[in-house]
């Protein structure tokens, strides 16, 4: 560990969508960090080389294990094989504008939050925003495959100026801070929300219950171009798995988002059982 920061993103195929979240990072970060990544899709040989190349360092699952237990991958890389100040999760298709990095570590130095979120700009914004770059995006699901171009350019939003929003949870997994404190009082993601859907719901609530100090940097932005994994990729989910997540959710929580009515435990500080767990939800929540 060189640093005491570690960016830890999740990939799923489309290396060159990763290739622009780790390169946004080192073009506009001044402050020094590390990346780790967790690649997902089973025979993705094309990432891991590139990755290696780059010297990143990185775990590779040889089944789909899903979302979820990716990012507690991290987290054990980050909190329990180093030792790391802060963990950035950063989504496999975003960019990060300038200042946007160096903001979120500086507040995290000065303050006693504990998780600092970025702000999205998502591309369906900023195309109607800025009609010239609509023909570098085709189609509903917004394909891109123009990689020599940098659409999000077009956004000039962001300010050395820091600005925040306090206490909100926006956006937790595509370009957000956390400290380690976060480990202690939430832990790990739970897992039953395989493949995906309803994990960051799950986790923003377990946060907000267990008095985690939170905030919105307004001034830090970052583009999004709205989850390329499943609309331009191989995806590795379906509308099936929304629906029974979306169940599991009401049906832990007793009721949906913002609606709930239960407190369940809100720390998970074990993966054990964690490949049962998945085994189960992988099959449509069968024994």
């Amino acid at each position: 560990m060189s640093n005491k920061t570690v960016v830890g993103i999740v990939t799923f195929g489309n290396k060159e969508f990763t290739k622009i979240t780790v390169n946004s990072i080192k073009e506009t970060a001044k402050i020094p960090v590390d990346f780790f990544l967790v690649i997902g899709k089973p025979g993705d040989t094309e990432t891991l080389e590139w990755a290696n190349s780059e010297g990143i360092p990185c775990k590779v699952h040889e089944t789909n294990r899903g979302f979820p237990a990716s990012i507690n991958d991290i987290y054990d890389y980050a909190w329990k094989e180093n030792n790391y100040d802060y963990l950035i999760l950063a989504g496999n298709d975003i960019a990060a504008y300038p200042y946007a990095i160096d903001q979120m570590i500086t507040l995290a130095d000065i303050s006693d939050y504990e998780c600092v979120n970025a702000l999205q700009v998502d591309v369906r914004a900023l195309v109607d925003a800025n009609p010239e770059i609509a023909g570098m995006f085709y189609g509903p699901n917004m394909i891109f495959k123009r990689f020599d171009e940098r659409p999000w350019d077009a956004f000039k939003g962001y300010s050395p100026v820091l600005s925040m929003d306090h206490m909100k949870l926006l956006d937790i997994q595509n370009l957000c801070l956390y400290k380690k404190s976060i480990m202690d009082k939430v832990g790990y993601t739970d897992v039953a929300f395989y493949p995906a859907y309803f994990v960051d719901n799950d986790y923003a609530r377990r946060m907000v219950n267990a008095g985690v100090k939170s905030c919105c940097l307004s001034s830090a932005r970052f583009f999004h171009f709205w989850s390329r994994t499943l609309h331009q990729g191989s995806g590795g989910s379906n509308g099936g798995y929304f629906q029974n997540n979306s169940m599991y959710y009401q049906g832990k929580w007793g009721g949906n988002f913002g609606e709930e009515t239960l407190l369940p435990n809100n720390l998970i500080d074990t993966r054990e059982n964690e490949d049962t767990i998945i085994a189960y939800w992988k099959n449509g929540g069968k024994g």
